[in-house]
């Protein structure tokens, strides 16, 4: 009898041990496993939105000094590194035959003047003489050419005395700016050729460059190239000072891309004041375009906010009772008349029928038939959009049949892939390996939109929609339906807290099947 009432007990105990572990279980699943949710206020702060990219300082005005003259170089006065004003004397180069040919020139521009006078001289008695008849006419008229002659004789000789003189200083060749030696090509005693009379112009020298302003050349990914302006301000910290913060201004965007790897980018001309001298020509350096700065703003965390076309927007707005005005889902009256039309939903889209049509259609009708399709998935949400790709099979493929006649209508359009697994839209493609469409770093200032948050209203937290502007990678502008000070619920996946749950619930249920198949001995077994 004793061992009935023991069995009892242990079978009571069991119950209440299977009760604690597997019934605790109903009411805990109806708990997501995982969440962390917390509370944070509203605040006011400064929202900065910057474009980052990586550049190369190079000096603004950079001159290769070349010489006019030929010869030795005998006279060199400059290194590398070393600053040099406008005017000083670089290279002096051998003046023996630019001396003997400035020399000759001077005499023979003396002789001529000489002659000239002596011309003069004479068409002035030839005239008198003529006056009195002493002369013919002819003899008068000689005497005049024979003047002007001479005036022409003065003038050759005048002018390659001039040229002798710019070849004899041409032999110092003097620093065209002031700046700053980057490169020294020759040394003392080398034989330079010109750079006029040779084909190949000439040896190079030296370069100078002015590096009180310099140029930070930068590569702008093209999904941000659209936030870049000219007159931006910038922010420039060279790799070889850190802790030094230099400014710039956006001066030059050039209009034509650059593609290297799949990647297209655009050149940004960026102009710094070189404080200290610290910026070298060829140093790397971090570029931060700011794209614009708001002060004193309501913000809130990008985390606290749902897209209300998301599978979790749509169920807060469902628990609220709430819907995004239509006037601000549809900015555009083409956008409600194409939407009113075509639909948005990948719901109201027949793969079927599409391809049908497809195959029927014309050339022009295909390429309308694609523009449609292109628009009304720029429209979806991330969900539909995933939705229609299982539909089209992910993507159009070049494999005959159907998908072979859609890929060649794709060809016919110039390459232009409608579907693609990024979510992206449009674009030149190679069917075989789709462009990657990378995602921009900030949004942009004008961009408008409505998200979801749970805010505290009175003892409870209630969805609630709100209007935010631009964002970062942190925090959105609050333009409507939230204030400063309001509470907002922030619920999390902590994976960390997940596995932990996961963890503890797998030793429950273990140690309840162990408590019932192992915990008694039945009477009569061994």
């Amino acid at each position: 009898m004793k061992k009935y009432v023991i069995l009892a007990v242990v079978v009571i105990v069991v119950g209440g041990v299977g009760y604690y572990f597997l019934g605790n279980n109903k009411t805990k699943e109806q708990t997501p496993a995982g969440q962390v949710q917390r509370v944070i206020k509203a605040e006011r702060g400064d929202l900065n939105l910057i474009v980052s990219a990586n550049g190369v300082v190079q000096p603004i005005n950079k001159v290769e000094i070349r010489s006019k003259a030929s010869g030795q170089i005998v006279e060199l006065t400059f290194e590398e590194g070393q600053a040099v004003s406008k005017g000083d004397l670089l290279t002096g180069i051998d003046q023996t035959q630019t001396r003997n040919d400035y020399d000759q020139a001077k005499a023979d521009l003396a002789l001529a003047e000489a002659a000239m006078a002596q011309a003069e001289n004479n068409h002035k008695r030839a005239k008198e003489l003529f006056e009195k008849k002493l002369i013919s006419e002819q003899e008068r008229d000689q005497s005049g050419v024979d003047y002007v002659r001479a005036q022409s004789q003065h003038v050759k000789a005048k002018a390659s005395l001039s040229s002798a003189d710019d070849r004899l200083r041409d032999t110092r060749i003097l620093a065209p700016i002031t700046g700053v030696i980057l490169s020294r090509s020759v040394e003392l005693g080398q034989i330079i050729a010109s750079a006029v009379s040779n084909v190949g112009g000439g040896t190079l020298l030296a370069t100078i460059a002015d590096m009180d302003m310099v140029h930070v050349e930068t590569n702008v990914d093209e999904v941000d190239i659209g936030k870049v302006k000219v007159g931006q301000s910038a922010k420039i910290v060279a790799d070889a000072y850190p802790e030094d913060t230099f400014r710039g201004e956006v001066i030059r965007i050039s209009p034509l891309g650059k593609t290297l790897q799949n990647v297209t980018t655009f050149n940004v001309i960026i102009l710094v004041r070189n404080l200290g001298g610290k910026l070298k020509a060829g140093m790397s350096a971090s570029v931060d375009v700011e794209v614009f700065n708001r002060k004193n703003v309501v913000l809130v965390p990008n985390e606290a906010l749902k897209d209300p076309r998301s599978e979790q927007g749509k169920a807060l707005l469902a628990s609220a009772n709430l819907s995004v005005p239509e006037e601000k889902q549809e900015p555009s009256k083409e956008k409600k008349t194409v939407e009113g039309k075509k639909g948005t939903s990948s719901e109201q889209f027949d793969p079927a029928k599409f391809r049908e049509r497809m195959q029927n259609a014309s050339p022009e009708e295909r390429q309308k038939m694609f523009a449609e399709m292109r628009q009304r998935f720029e429209k979806m949400s991330p969900e539909e959009r995933e939705k229609m790709r299982s539909q089209m099979g992910g993507r159009f493929q070049r494999d005959g049949g159907q998908g072979g006649q859609l890929g060649a209508s794709q060809g016919q359009m110039g390459g232009t892939t409608m579907f693609r697994g990024d979510g992206a839209t449009g674009g030149a493609s190679d069917v075989s390996s789709p462009r990657v469409r990378r995602q921009s770093q900030v949004s942009n200032e004008t961009d408008v939109r409505w998200r979801v948050v749970v805010a505290k209203e009175g003892a409870v937290f209630k969805p609630r929609l709100v209007k935010v502007g631009p964002s970062n990678f942190d925090n959105s502008e609050v333009l409507e339906g939230l204030k400063e000070g309001e509470e907002i619920q922030i619920t999390t996946i902590s994976r960390a807290k997940l596995a932990s749950e996961q963890f503890n619930e797998r030793m429950r249920n273990m140690s309840g099947v162990g408590g019932l198949g192992g915990g008694t001995r039945v009477p009569g077994t061994r």
